[in-house]
Order: C-alpha cells, then structure tokens, then sequence
C-alpha cells in the first residue's frame, strides 16, 4: 500500500490541487453573492470601486480562469498516471536513469 501511494504521489497531488481550486472557487463565489459585489461595482458609476469589492471580483476571475484552464489538464494528466501505473505497474530501478558511473571492472 505504501509503495503503490509513494509512486503515485504525482497524481495524488494534482488531485489535491484541483480539488483545492475548486473549493476556493467555491467560497470566492459565495463571498461574491453574499457581498453583492457586482451590485456594488456597478453602482460605483465612474468612481473607483470600493477596495475589498474589486479585489474580490480580481481573485474571483483569476481563480476561475486557473479553474477553466488548468484543472481539466491536472485531472487528465493524474488519471492517465493512474491508468498507466495500474496497466504498466511501478517503475523498476533498471528503468530509471541513474546519473552514477558503473565503477570499472579491475582484470588485475
């Protein structure tokens, strides 16, 4: 169990990520429509908006495009380790690149 988790580490962190963007788009929203920040926006006419309603609207765009562009790739990208680790198995140490030198066979 704790070698299958250790090799996929990877995947398991992308899922993490995802699901921690997906719970701050969450809360941005509902901080958005509790706040009535485009009401607030809007009303501000040609004055500049308030400061905490504008940096809401920025974060809240900024974690949607990040959500939009990014977690459908970190999704993908962890179920195809996933598939390829439960089709292919573990990487072996042969496998591996190993940057260490063979030591020289001594004849005598």
């Amino acid at each position: 169990m704790k070698a299958s988790l250790r090799a996929n580490l990877r995947p398991a962190v992308l899922t993490a990520l995802s699901f921690a963007c997906l719970a701050l788009h969450h809360v941005l929203l509902r901080a958005a429509a509790h706040g009535h920040v485009a009401h607030v926006l809007l009303g501000a006419g040609n004055a500049p908006p308030p400061a905490g309603a504008a940096g809401l609207a920025i974060a809240l765009v900024v974690v949607r495009f990040i959500l939009v562009m990014l977690v459908p790739g970190f999704l993908l990208a962890a179920a195809a380790e996933i598939v390829a680790y439960l089709l292919v198995g573990p990487k072996r140490a042969e496998d591996l690149d190993d940057p260490t030198p063979e030591p020289a066979a001594d004849d005598g």
